[in-house]
């Protein structure tokens, strides 16, 4: 006859290791970020560092989708990718080129990737321009109309692309005609419309990054020219955007104008700055472009817009 004792003992270690489980998995965050910025000139070893930076700053949460934003100092568009590639799958990168990349590492660097991992669904649609952007957008919404109906708790569209403003406009009707008036985009026109997708560098396309998940977004969108609004309306934008996310902030991405980034000269370290103070310890992940895309507040239907800053704080439900 066993040990009633020692089989008591054991049915409480294995109670308690359970529990222990449950409370891990509880614990655990439904969207894991890492993300990490490279100054460095050289395109592969740029696309290397940032790449290597951005795994381990994931640990080891296993990356579902890697986004790169790279400046102009990157000339060698294929060699920078070959960089990151020697650290991410091809087939989970995408992204597009910009003025320059935004992370809360800084807003003047050459290349920045962010890896995302956690237990959140990505799906990418990509299309050319054929017909214009409106059908450009139509066919993306058509492409991700089946994940982008799953019952999820978060759903959140990014777009970049060609789509230089007034064209963003067009191409956020053409999604939305498929998807609905109010779902949740963001993003924002790429530097001399350079997109990547899957191994390739592709110029004319626009491209949509769909994320479904127990996560929950805050969005906002700001414009103020002046020389004080050009760093107010980036922190009124990030605290917006996270107080309507309503959860603990995983990450804060920002769509900001090139435009307002050439108007604030010298101060572009203030807005960074501005930024970082209403994100805190969350990471900061974004690109200056032609054309921002975003609502003025989760109540409002995306737009396509110019001038502008768009922020979305993606919160841990």
């Amino acid at each position: 006859m066993k040990n009633p004792v020692l089989k008591l003992r054991n049915l409480f270690v294995a109670t308690a290791v359970a529990a222990l489980l449950l409370a891990t998995a509880a614990e655990a965050p439904a969207i894991d970020v890492g993300n990490a910025l490279s100054e460095l000139t050289d395109a592969k070893a740029a696309g290397a560092q940032a790449a290597a930076q951005a795994k381990a700053a994931l640990g080891d949460v296993k990356a579902k989708a890697v986004i790169v934003f790279d400046g102009p100092a990157i000339k060698d568009k294929e060699q920078m990718l070959e960089g990151v590639y020697s650290v991410f799958d091809p087939e989970i990168v995408c992204g597009c080129s910009a003025y320059n990349p935004i992370t809360q590492q800084g807003n003047a660097g050459n290349l920045a990737v962010l890896a995302i991992g956690g237990d959140v669904q990505i799906t990418v649609a990509i299309s050319d321009l054929e017909g214009g952007h409106e059908a450009c957008g139509k066919r993306i919404g058509e492409t991700l109309e089946k994940a982008a109906g799953a019952e999820a708790a978060g759903r959140l569209l990014l777009l970049f692309g060609a789509c230089h403003v007034p064209a963003n406009d067009k191409l956020v009707k053409g999604v939305c005609s498929v998807l609905g008036e109010k779902f949740p985009i963001a993003g924002g026109a790429a530097f001399q419309d350079v997109v990547y997708h899957q191994g390739k560098v592709l110029r004319g396309q626009n491209l949509g990054l769909l994320l479904t998940g127990n996560f929950r977004c805050g969005l906002a969108t700001k414009k103020d020219m002046s020389p004080e609004g050009l760093i107010n309306s980036a922190k009124e934008a990030f605290s917006e955007a996270i107080a309507s996310g309503k959860g603990k902030v995983v990450l804060v991405l920002a769509f900001d104008c090139g435009g307002r980034r050439g108007k604030m000269g010298d101060n572009l370290p203030k807005e960074l700055d501005a930024m970082k103070a209403a994100a805190g310890d969350a990471a900061i992940f974004g690109f200056y472009g032609s054309g921002e895309i975003g609502p003025a507040d989760n109540d409002s239907p995306s737009r396509g817009v110019g001038y502008s800053i768009s922020a979305c704080a993606i919160c841990d439900r």
